[in-house]
């Protein structure tokens, strides 16, 4: 299965991905802009890094897949963290907040969140197989080695 994170034109079919993004991370648009979300380059490792873990598996849930896709996203984006923030800013509440973050950190429990959400889907997938292929008993007569007495 392959869930398709991009459209033929490199956009991505996730319509609030920045406003998404910037929400788990906590930071203001003024220094994470949509563009550096949407880079091609952070949209791609996302989409074959969760492609890969799922492409074995059909009827997948699409929306938990996505946020998977989302938190991945995060996580490549806190490894630059340190680097995206000002040396100075006039809201210096922001800044304090901002810089105290361990960014390192963040970015592994994205991708342990990623990675959490990947796993319980395809678990929810096997159970539902696993529930699904239960034998059906029917009468004796369908069994040809029964005797009757």
């Amino acid at each position: 299965m392959k869930i398709e994170f991009l459209d033929s034109d490199g956009v991505t079919t996730i319509d609030e991905l920045p406003k998404r993004v910037r929400a788990i991370l906590g930071v203001p648009e003024e220094l994470l802009v949509d563009d550096v979300i949407l880079s091609i380059d952070f949209l791609m490792q996302a989409d074959s890094y969760v492609n890969n873990k799922i492409k074995e598996y059909e009827g997948l849930n699409e929306s938990l897949i996505k946020i998977a896709y989302i938190y991945y996203i995060c996580y490549l984006l806190c490894l630059g963290m340190y680097s995206r923030l000002p040396k100075q800013m006039e809201n210096l509440s922001t800044k304090t907040v901002l810089q105290t973050i361990d960014w390192d950190s963040k970015a592994l429990e994205c991708l342990e969140k990623s990675n959490e959400l990947i796993l319980d889907t395809i678990n929810e997938v096997e159970e539902e197989t696993m529930y699904n292929t239960a034998a059906t008993l029917s009468d004796e007569t369908t069994y040809p080695n029964t005797v009757n007495m």
